[in-house]
């Protein structure tokens, strides 16, 4: 409890300041009035001799790979990745994830022995080649323009098929190192009007060749670009689709032949065809030496070169792996330390570090008492850092009410945090946590069309990871990465359907930083890791009801007040000490801006809905 007559006497000399530090926000030519969420301002007071943790909790972010993230789409992704070169953020989380599978698998097609497939839909192109040995192509197996189906070695003509196909296929190709044939009724003609087609071609080389069907265009680019934003500092990497013909299918999976295309169905199948893991380990294992190694030895025995090699801290091994393939714990820690033995075998290097669940779901504390045991794993797999997510929601889009809730489910989460810590510390203490997905994911985000959500949803996103940030990091977690760089609502110009539009940080349209952007700037920018240490910090808000505030000490007596508004409206608060300091504050007015910047003129502040403060005090001259 605070001392009665002191904030009696603080409370006495805030009645008699006469000004008020006023920063109303405003949005587009328009002044918004708030209504006043409290009467009275909240004193906040700050026992800035009384230790309360030591802070560990690094601030940072995760960039999930989508179309506005590649140079061969993205009108932006220069601007996207020169803002995320700016944040000079400590182990952003790079997701590379199953939505888009041509710009997340390398091997899309298992390899198919010594023929040689293609299978694609209407005004796309199969291309064939047999230059790897030097060859021609000698034989034409199958060729179907119509409903054919069927995996590489199996297809099947269907109920529709273009009786030329094998005809035009032969004369485009026979004879020749390569070719190109184009899946149209131009070329072919229309077997069944109104029915969608696909064109499916099976050949041979001579001499033969075994076919490999690896692509890492659109990778490569995405992860050149992400490195180089993010170089000199640590990075977690995560790979985290697996090719879906891994695991058994009762027909071949068709993936979008346009790259841009989402899939939310391409994480299909629980079982995997080879159960000894080997084959998921040999795919990861190439996949980390193709860029660390200079290149990877394929199924076959034959060398794929890329000259890469890059290096980064961390590899996380999935993504959410309750939901993505149906996985159990004891089937993903068999999968975790199969991935690992395959990097090892590919790449001989036994310096790695790796991030092990990614979990989305909540409560699973079996998952933890499993995993974090080092008896359930082979010898020599290290524990080094475990993975989790959270994510708050709202019953709705546009009503910014509605959105007050968000803090109240996290701190729920944080009662959660507590539980896994508690396991974590006996089985594996020396294993680091990040959880490295935290935001928020509003109603109907991935509809089209959906309505779009008022500007001020970006300051109440901002402000949910900022409490979030300072409540978890009372708990000592390691990493709390803000979700995500980039989303989108459907983008017809770009032929882009909705990504998650409420978790962006940045605008989709511009690459211009949004409040979330800036609210994990200013944490970034402010937080001193392994210096600053929390004090006791009391308000007179009634359990944290409107503001949460927590104050800091640093290196050479710096003092430092973190306040964020937790309402759809303006809060006043009382900061005794503060006249003469610094303060940055991020809302509406900020807009797609940086944290405004005022001196504080009186210890009374408004801060506007949502609001996120950052009060660096004045000296203290009194020692």
């Amino acid at each position: 409890m605070m001392n009665n007559n002191r904030s009696f006497l603080i409370f006495l000399f805030y009645c008699l300041t006469l000004g008020i530090v006023h920063l109303l926000p405003t949005f587009e030519t328009n002044q918004l009035q708030h209504s006043q969420s409290n009467v009275d301002p909240i004193l906040i007071e700050v026992s800035w001799n009384t230790h309360d943790y030591d802070l560990h909790t690094i601030p940072t972010l995760q960039v999930v790979a989508n179309p506005l993230l590649a140079r061969q789409f993205s009108p932006i992704y220069k601007e996207i990745f020169a803002n995320l070169k700016q944040l000079n953020a400590e182990y952003t989380r790079y997701a590379v994830w199953f939505p888009y599978p041509k710009l997340a698998v390398a091997e899309l097609d298992p390899p198919s022995g010594i023929f040689q497939c293609g299978n694609v839909g209407e005004n796309f192109s199969v291309n064939l080649s047999c230059e790897q040995n030097g060859g021609v192509i000698s034989q034409v197996d199958f060729a179907s323009y119509g409903t054919s189906a069927g995996a590489c070695g199996q297809m099947q003509q269907g109920t529709c098929h273009a009786a030329n196909s094998s005809d035009i296929v032969k004369k485009a190709c026979l004879g020749k190192q390569s070719c190109s044939v184009p899946s149209t009724f131009e070329l072919f003609g229309d077997p069944c009007f109104g029915t969608v087609k696909r064109l499916l071609i099976q050949i041979q080389c001579n001499p033969p060749q075994n076919n490999t069907y690896y692509n890492f265009n659109y990778l490569d680019t995405m992860l050149q670009d992400f490195l180089d934003a993010t170089d000199g500092h640590s990075r977690i990497i995560s790979y985290c689709t697996q090719p879906n013909w891994l695991f058994k299918q009762n027909k071949p999976h068709i993936y979008p032949d346009n790259a841009t295309f989402t899939d939310w169905g391409y994480q299909t199948g629980t079982e995997l065809v080879d159960d000894t893991m080997h084959a998921l380990g040999d795919y990861y294992g190439r996949l980390v030496a193709w860029y660390t190694r200079g290149g990877f030895i394929d199924e076959y025995g034959r060398k794929h070169t890329s000259n890469y090699d890059y290096n980064w801290d961390y590899t996380e091994i999935f993504n959410e792996v309750e939901s993505e393939h149906s996985m159990n714990v004891e089937f993903y820690t068999r999968a975790y330390d199969a991935v690992i033995q395959g990097i090892r075998r590919h790449t001989n290097n036994y310096d790695m570090k790796y991030v092990g669940m990614a979990l989305a779901y909540h409560n699973e504390f079996d998952w933890y008492r499993y995993f974090l045991n080092h008896s359930n794993h082979a010898p020599d797999i290290p524990l080094d850092m475990i993975s989790y997510h959270f994510y708050a929601g709202a019953n709705s889009r546009t009503d910014p009410t509605a959105w007050e809730s968000f803090f109240s489910q996290l701190d729920g989460f944080t009662f959660e945090v507590e539980q896994i810590e508690e396991i974590r510390k006996i089985l594996s203490p020396q294993t680091r946590t990040t959880i490295d997905e935290l935001g928020i994911i509003l109603p109907d985000d991935n509809t089209p069309g959906a309505p779009q959500f008022p500007m001020v949803y970006w300051n109440a996103a901002a402000a949910l990871y900022a409490y979030a940030w300072a409540r978890i990091s009372r708990q000592g977690i390691d990493v709390v990465g803000h979700s995500q760089l980039v989303g989108y609502p459907e983008l017809p110009d770009l032929q882009l359907q909705p990504q998650f539009p409420s978790v962006a940080l940045l605008n989709w349209t511009t690459g211009e930083g949004t409040a979330k952007y800036w609210t994990s700037k200013l944490l970034i920018e402010t937080v001193d890791i392994g210096n600053d240490q929390a004090v006791v910090t009391e308000t007179t808000d009634l359990q944290g009801q409107n503001i949460f505030s927590q104050a800091f000490i640093g290196k050479n007596g710096r003092r430092w007040v973190l306040i964020i508004n937790k309402r759809y409206g303006n809060i006043d608060v009382f900061l005794p000490g503060c006249t003469g300091g610094r303060m940055q504050i991020i809302n509406e007015a900020s807009g797609f801006g940086p944290a405004t910047e005022v001196t504080l003129e009186l210890s009374r502040i408004t801060l506007s809905a949502f609001a996120v403060a950052v009060i660096h005090m004045p000296p203290d001259n009194r020692n």
